[in-house]
C-alpha cells in the first residue's frame, strides 16, 4: 500500500479516529488493550524513557496518564501533520512530552535510546513490517522492552468482511506470519480475537537475564 494513500487517508480520518479506534478496541481489541495495560503497569516508572513509533492522535499516551503512571521523557513520532495536530492539542506545555513528524521508516541512526518502545497498530501499513521491527530495536536501552500492537489474519470467514472494513477505514492489511517469524529477540506472543489481533513484546538482549 503506498504512503501517499496512506497519508491522504489519514488526512482525512486524523479528526475522527480516536472514535474510530475506540470503536476497533470494543470490536476486536479489548484483550490486546488489556495486555498493554498490564505491560505498562510492569514496566513503567518515573524513570522511564518512551519512544512511540507511530503516535497518531496520542491515544497511548492519554492511556498511560488514565492509568496514572509515571515517566521521564516521552517521544512521539508520526508521518501526518493532521494526527500529530490533535495530539499536540491533547498535550501542550508539558516539557517532559515531546512530538516530531518523522516518517519512522526513515530514521536516522542512531539517535538516543529509549526504555521502552511502543507501536500500536502500524505495522499493517508496510510490506515489510519486520525490518522496522528489527531496526527500531537499535534504539533499546539495555534491558529495554519494545511493545506491538498489529492486525493479523483470521479465519477466511472472519477476513471475508473485516479485510475489506480495515482497508478502507485505516489503509491496513493484516501481517503475515511469515513476517512475524523474522522478529528478533520476541519473548511474548499472544493473539485474540480469533487472530484478529496479536501482540508481541520484544526484550533488548540484556532483558533475557532478568
Amino acid at each position: 500500500m503506498s504512503e501517499a494513500r496512506i497519508k491522504r487517508q489519514y488526512t482525512i480520518v486524523a479528526r475522527v479516529y480516536d472514535p474510530l479506534v475506540k470503536l476497533w478496541t470494543k470490536v476486536v481489541g479489548t484483550e490486546v488493550e488489556k495486555e498493554l495495560n498490564n505491560f505498562l503497569r510492569e514496566h513503567l516508572d518515573e524513570t522511564s524513557t518512551i519512544l512511540e513509533l507511530g503516535c497518531g492522535t496520542a491515544r497511548n499516551l492519554e492511556h498511560i496518564c488514565s492509568l496514572n503512571l509515571k515517566f521521564k521523557k516521552y517521544l512521539g513520532l508520526d508521518f501526518s501533520p493532521q494526527m500529530l495536530a490533535v495530539a499536540r492539542s491533547k498535550f501542550s506545555n508539558n516539557s517532559a512530552i515531546e512530538f516530531k513528524e518523522q516518517d519512522i521508516t526513515l530514521i536516522d541512526y542512531p539517535i538516543e535510546k529509549f526504555d521502552i518502545i511502543l507501536c500500536t497498530w502500524v505495522l499493517s501499513h508496510f510490506e515489510s513490517p519486520s525490518v522496522l521491527v528489527n531496526k527500531a530495536q537499535a534504539l533499546l536501552e539495555h534491558g529495554g522492552r519494545f511493545f506491538l500492537i498489529f492486525f493479523t489474519k483470521p479465519k477466511w470467514y472472519i477476513n471475508f468482511w473485516l479485510y475489506p472494513l480495515a482497508t478502507y477505514l485505516f489503509s491496513a492489511v493484516p501481517v503475515s506470519e511469515k513476517e512475524i517469524r523474522k522478529f528478533n529477540n520476541v519473548r511474548v506472543r499472544h493473539s485474540h480475537a480469533s487472530n484478529i489481533t496479536t501482540c508481541v513484546e520484544v526484550y533488548d538482549n540484556e532483558a533475557q537475564r532478568t
